[in-house]
Order: structure tokens, then C-alpha cells, then sequence
């Protein structure tokens, strides 16, 4: 693994790892709201059916320029640069929880290229009043960047211990003051830039029905809005795991990369 940048407006930087084949299908891996692009020990099915995954980190997280963002379509356009520069002419995206939306941006600023969306457990179009009615946490739509960045080190790093302090999940959410995580909680309760209503390429959607994280309701609404969506319901799957994540990629994905 080489963790890689490459430029955008200007000196921004946008940082990306790739694992696998350089010869495999690409697919743009979208990362939940704790988590590192340094290691793709998670997905080494796919590895293994010999693709090519391209990790991106949003800005903030780690050496990914703590960028502000207007809203979650201009992740979409950002990511445009990366895929021009790796010269992709398709790919498929894997959005895990809060990775969700951002799939959804790519496929938005790149309907042509974009073959398959898989989405897992994940965050629903919390732009849409009725799926926002079913999200159990507070939001707050006009919310400060700064604001958001002390709500997001008291919620997930005020009591880590020492070893969890060490790992590049945490290491990586927690840079630029917890940038990252505070920009996603900050914007996917606004209007994102874009409705799912638009976004044309296929959708595989899995969510449980005993997802902790995120109500089931919200999600299922979630995927009334995509146009070409089908909805694997699991019943007492948790909202995310190893074992789910392997589950997913057997059942859901593995058709699309096998080998010969």
C-alpha cells in the first residue's frame, strides 16, 4: 500500500491508497465515519477475486486537505478529478454506513461510469423531511463547522483508551481537529446538492431490520427514492462487522468480480 495525493481547487489535496490488481475492476471504496484508507484487511474477498480497490479519504481525514464543503455533491465533483487522473473508464462504488452518501455523489457527477453502487448499512437521504422524521439523533441544519468539531471529539474520541488512541481509524478521523468526522455530521442533514431521484446507475442496497445505527424505516424509504434500487433486507444482521462486510461482498457483490 502507497498512500497517494493528487491536487484539487487548487492546493487542496485529496489522499487515496489502491490495493490489488492494478489490471482488476476498479472500485471506489467509501469509507464509514471512523476509518482509515491504511489497510484494506476488510475487504480481502474482494482482494482476492483479483480487483482493484481505490480507497479515498474525505477531506479532513487523514491526508486529505480539511476542505469545507458546501454539501455532499461536491464530493462528487472532487472525486472526478481522482478518476480522470487514474484514467477509469468504469468503475463500481462501495459505500459502507456513512459512506452511503458520498457513493451516491460519485454516481450522481459520474452516471456514465459508474456500473454498480453497494451500499451497506448505510446513512439515508437525510435531506428528505420524511426519512429525516425517522432519524433518532438530533440535527441541527445551520450548525458551524467549529461547533461541529467539538461535538465530534466529545461523542466518539472523550473516552478512548490509550491502545484505541493508536489505531489508524481513530489516528486518521481525528486529524485536523476531527475535521472530517464534523463535516460529515455537519452537512448529511442538509440539502445534499443533488436528489437520489437522479442518480440512474443500479443500486444494491442491503439493511437490517436490526441495524442499531440506523433505522430501518429511513433506509427503507432511502431506496423508494433511488430509481434502479433492490433492497436486501436482513432481519437480525447487526449495523456493521467483518462477518457482515464478508456476507455482503459472498452474497451481494461476488457475481460482478469472479474470475474467469
Amino acid at each position: 500500500m502507497k498512500l497517494q495525493q493528487i491536487a484539487y481547487e487548487k492546493d487542496n489535496l485529496l489522499s487515496y491508497a489502491e490495493y490489488g490488481s492494478p489490471t482488476g475492476f476498479p472500485i471506489l471504496i467509501q469509507h464509514g465515519i471512523i476509518a482509515s484508507i491504511k489497510g484494506a484487511a476488510i475487504f480481502q474477498q474482494l482482494l482476492d477475486m483479483g480487483t482493484r480497490l481505490i480507497c479515498i479519504a474525505r477531506p479532513g481525514y487523514g491526508e486529505s486537505s480539511p476542505y469545507e464543503m458546501k454539501n455532499i455533491g461536491a464530493w462528487g465533483r472532487i472525486v472526478s478529478v481522482l478518476i480522470d487522473e487514474l484514467r477509469l473508464s468504469q468503475f463500481d462504488i462501495f459505500g459502507i454506513s456513512s459512506g452511503a452518501p458520498y457513493a451516491y455523489a460519485i454516481g450522481y457527477a459520474c452516471p456514465e461510469k459508474t456500473r454498480n453502487i453497494f451500499i451497506l448499512s448505510g446513512i439515508p437521504a437525510l435531506y428528505d423531511e420524511k426519512v429525516l422524521s425517522f432519524w433518532p439523533y438530533g440535527v441541527k441544519k445551520d450548525a458551524a463547522q467549529t461547533e461541529m468539531q467539538t461535538l465530534a471529539r466529545q461523542i466518539f474520541f472523550s473516552s478512548l483508551s490509550p491502545e484505541d488512541l493508536e489505531n489508524d481509524d481513530i489516528q486518521d478521523s481525528m486529524m485536523n481537529n476531527c475535521f472530517g468526522v464534523a463535516q460529515d455530521l455537519r452537512i448529511r442533514c442538509m440539502d445534499w446538492g443533488f436528489k437520489l431521484s437522479d442518480v440512474q446507475s443500479p443500486v444494491i442496497l442491503r439493511h437490517s431490520r436490526a441495524d442499531e445505527s440506523v433505522p430501518f424505516a429511513a433506509a427503507e424509504i432511502t431506496a423508494q427514492l433511488l430509481p434502479r434500487c433492490r433492497l436486501d433486507i436482513r432481519e437480525n444482521d447487526g449495523h456493521f462487522s467483518q462477518a457482515i462486510v464478508d456476507n455482503f461482498i459472498k452474497t451481494s457483490m461476488a457475481e460482478c468480480y469472479r474470475k474467469g
